[in-house]
Parts: structure tokens; sequence; C-alpha cells
């Protein structure tokens, strides 16, 4: 019995001894070192040269190309474009023209570029060339049932109270492929004529 928990007691103190032996071996030093080299928080511009600070200055060029109308509007910078440089600010522009608001392409936005950059100030320049063909809706038959999308293609307007069975097929076979829609007028007049 004796020599049972003699052979338990070196057990465990081997066991003791791994576990303790890898501790200071491993985690200790490490803990010491990583605390002392932590720096102290680092500004969002660390290593930049020339961006964008509070201070600066955003105007607006619009030009609407169509009219030859050209307008310039000072405005507060945005604070999504502080701590930009050049290509950070012409990458959020090209983003912004890749999915822009539905405003925006209803209105014929075509460009969005940096006119001049600086420290001191930014001129951003909306090019327009408004569309009078321009449809404002597109009604597609999806999923079962009629949707109504803005021109975007994503953004649901409604699910108009319009049953697919009742309609004509020809107007059936359109909307499987979509029918795209001027304005709220023509929209509200094909709802009317349909709607149950």
């Amino acid at each position: 019995m004796k020599r049972k928990c003699i052979c338990l007691f070196l057990w465990l103190l081997l066991i003791g001894l791994s576990f303790g032996g890898g501790y200071l071996c491993f985690a200790w030093p490490l803990s010491y070192s990583i605390a002392g080299d932590v720096p102290d928080v680092l500004p969002v511009t660390a290593g930049k040269k020339n961006f964008i600070v509070p201070g600066t200055r955003l105007v607006t060029e619009t030009i609407n190309l169509k009219t030859g109308e050209k307008t310039v509007e000072e405005t507060p910078m945005p604070s999504d474009y502080l701590g930009l440089e050049r290509e950070d600010l012409l990458s959020e522009l090209n983003d912004y023209m890749i999915d822009m608001p539905i405003k925006e392409r209803e209105q014929g936005l075509v460009g969005f570029d940096i006119e001049s950059y600086s420290k001191e100030s930014v001129v951003l320049r909306k090019t327009y060339y408004p569309d009078e063909n321009f449809k404002k809706y597109y009604m597609v038959y999806k999923q079962g049932r009629i949707v109504v999308y803005y021109s975007d293609r994503k953004t649901v307007l409604e699910y108009p109270d319009v049953k697919f069975y009742n309609l004509p097929s020809e107007v059936q076979c359109q909307l499987l492929s979509g029918i795209e829609v001027k304005d709220e007028e023509e929209l509200y007049n094909f709802l009317q004529n349909y709607s149950s």
C-alpha cells in the first residue's frame, strides 16, 4: 500500500512539474516581453503624410452636361473622409459610383472625381447627364409574386396586390422578363388596371 502511495505521489509530482516547467519556460517570459512592448494607442493616420483632417475644406462642383449648368458648394467634411489619403478617397468615390443611391441614379450621375486634393481643401466634381427616358421603376414576377423595384433593381418599393394569373398572357410574359416603368403615374395606372 505504501508503495502505491509513493508511486501515485511521484506521478502527481511529475505532472505538476511538467505543467509548472512549461509555464516557466514558455508563458512567463512572454508575458513580461509582451506587456513591456505594447505601444500606446496609435493614431489612425500613423504613417500617412498627406491626409484629410477636420479642418480640411470640402468643395463639391456639380456639372450638368445637358444644360451646362455648374454649381459650387462648400460643405463640412464628412467624418467618413477624415484620415484618408488621395488614393483612399478615390477608392471611396469609386465604391460610391458602384453602389450609388437611387436619387443619384435618377438624376443621372455619371462621374464622381477628385478635382484637387490637399490638406487644406479637397475639390470633388460630380458630373450629371440626365436621361429623359430614364425608367424609375422595374416590375418583375419573382418567387410567386409581383415585385416593384426602384431603378437599381435591388431596392423593393412594394409588393402590389395584383394576381399574376389574372393578368393577360402578354402582360404575364412581360413580367417574367421584367417591365421598366417610367414614373409614379405610369406605375399607378398599371396597378389600377390590374388590381383585384
